[in-house]
């Protein structure tokens, strides 16, 4: 709704009171211009409009200054009882009718989003829309918040949720608003057809909601890049055909996880460690070898056994229907005729935490040893799971938070993970030990583009002169310490790919790099590469006489 339509509104609700008000007011008005009065001494007079008026405007407020220029008559006097007769309850009916609009829901909608309006309008700087205040949309803000690269515009029905958001108490502040996202309307007013709007994330479980938002913001944008969660019930085909640029499937992240584990535990420890894991292979992720028990349904139970066939693992795939969930997950004897007793792992995968715990409670009462792998719903649960000591639990809500906020921040991670699930077991490993002897176990994770706004001096310098990695990198100060980085992967401008590059590549301007490092190294390298004079003590071993420094004339110092 529009601020002209919250004026309108706010007129027709008020059009009688306000009528009712104005006659109170006037009539007396008029009758004490006509009704004549004695001056001192004794002449006829009349009152002026303005001092009738005057004498109303304290008499109706019920202020009463007293008779003036001079006593009234009694004709006057008659005209002012009419006044406090007619405009007190006025008034009482007009204050009443304002309260009574104050308390109206469709009013106050409309004023709240007014005001959602102005500052989604005054941000002045690049955001984010963000439809459902989900689990996941929490933890997707609470990364986001952290780097402060976008601001943030939340939108959900849920009036609980915006409070819960509200009480966070985020720092910048986060314009928020109770309505419904898959309005056309709603979605004008959350800046979408802005040119500061970078991205949309729709993050609820409804497949349909999701549809519905991405089609419209597509038509409301067509340079947007949306952001959808794919549902429990249907995949994200659909999301996909309407011109999504990113569907977050967690179903079908998990079965990755799942094949490149059983694949080598230290490509999954990569995979877990780019969605927010570290760099430590434990126990947990060497995933036995022997039958697997699948408790699990619907299109996530099918994906596992996409992955297990491709793997040739053999498995036994329970159907667990919610009708019979509490028969099935306390009856021993089904467990039994399932083969739980030989089984190497259970892999409970039902859309019930409560039917999941009872699915792992009766396994490790029966097999102790079984490597128990769970799928967690909700994420206040993981509590009760770490009691089980269960060996892998995938939170949903906390594996669609992160694939959202890498394909934001660092979409080169994709492309990474990509290109080393085609290498050799030697890589992996490899890969691994490069990372943790060099940076440590729980590198920061930063992607980077060779251009005027992050590495001025160096796109500068790259115009004129070539770089290699290494000469960046690689003790750059001469004093025999190397930068705590790991190069992970180059994206030249023209799409090619370059994974895990050498020292010796060469630094295009618009590259896209993908680093492995840690804080202070990472000051330093962007210490390096925005300024000038560092950047020539780096790559020449000296420092650079102004005459000497190969940049154009235009170029700052």
């Amino acid at each position: 709704m529009s601020n002209e339509s919250t004026i309108w509104l706010f007129l027709r609700k008020m059009r009688t009171p306000l009528i009712v008000l104005n006659l109170a007011h006037s009539i007396p008005v008029i009758l004490l211009t006509l009704v004549p009065g004695v001056d001192g001494s004794g002449k006829t007079v009349y009152l002026s409009f303005f001092d009738a008026m005057y004498i109303v405007g304290y008499t109706a407020t019920t202020i009463g200054f007293g008779e003036i220029p001079y006593p009234f008559s009694y004709p006057q006097r008659m005209v002012v009882l009419l006044t406090i007769y007619a405009s007190v309850p006025a008034w009482i009916y007009a204050l009443g009718s304002i309260i009574a609009l104050f308390q109206e829901k469709t009013f106050t909608t409309a004023m709240k989003m007014n005001n959602f309006r102005r500052r989604v309008h005054h941000l002045g700087q690049d955001f984010i829309i963000i439809c459902g205040y989900t689990d996941a949309g929490k933890l997707l803000i609470d990364k986001l918040n952290k780097d402060n690269l976008y601001r943030i515009i939340v939108i959900d029905k849920s009036i609980e949720k915006i409070e819960a958001l509200q009480s966070e108490m985020y720092l910048p502040s986060i314009p928020a608003i109770v309505a419904d996202a898959s309005m056309t309307e709603v979605l004008k007013s959350s800046g979408i057809e802005s040119h500061h709007c970078k991205f949309i994330v729709t993050l609820f479980d409804d497949d349909q909601l999701n549809l519905k938002i991405s089609v419209r913001a597509r038509i409301l944008n067509k340079k947007l890049h949306i952001i959808a969660r794919s549902g429990i019930k249907q995949g994200g085909e659909n999301l996909s055909n309407i011109g999504v640029d990113h569907v977050i499937d967690a179903f079908s992240i998990i079965s990755k996880r799942i094949d490149f584990a059983l694949r080598s535990p230290y490509l999954f420890n990569l995979l877990s460690w780019v969605q927010g894991g570290n760099l430590h292979v434990s126990k947990s992720d060497i995933l036995p070898k022997g039958k697997y028990i699948v408790c699990a349904k619907g299109r996530f139970g099918k994906t596992l056994q996409n992955t297990l066939d491709n793997n040739q693992i053999e498995y036994t795939y329970l159907d667990i229907n919610k009708d019979t969930h509490e028969k099935v997950s306390s009856d021993q004897d089904f467990f039994i005729q399932a083969g739980i007793m030989e089984a190497a792992c259970i892999i409970a995968g039902t859309n019930d935490d409560a039917i999941n715990l009872s699915i792992i409670a009766t396994a490790r009462t029966l097999n102790p040893n079984i490597f128990a792998i769970v799928r967690e719903n909700e994420l206040e649960e993981r509590s009760l799971f770490s009691n089980l000591k269960v060996d892998k639990i995938f939170v949903l809500d906390q594996i669609a938070a992160l694939d959202g906020y890498n394909y934001i921040d660092r979409p080169m991670t994709f492309k990474f993970i990509d290109e080393i699930s085609k290498q050799s077991y030697e890589t992996f490993v490899d890969t691994l030990l490069l990372i943790t002897k060099r940076v440590n176990k729980r590198p920061a994770l930063i992607e980077m583009e060779i251009d005027e706004q992050q590495m001025y001096a160096l796109s500068r310098y790259l115009t004129e002169s070539t770089v290699t990695i290494k000469q960046l990198i690689d003790n750059p100060y001469r004093d025999g310490d190397n930068l705590e980085i790991v190069i992970l992967g180059l994206e030249r401008e023209n799409g090619e790919f370059i994974l895990l590059p050498d020292g010796n590549t060469v630094l295009r301007p618009h590259d896209h790099i993908l680093l492995a490092t840690t804080r202070p190294s990472l000051d330093r390298f962007q210490t390096i590469v925005n300024h000038y004079y560092e950047l020539y003590y780096v790559i020449h071993g000296v420092e650079a006489r102004r005459f000497k420094f190969p940049f154009r004339r235009t170029a700052k110092y």
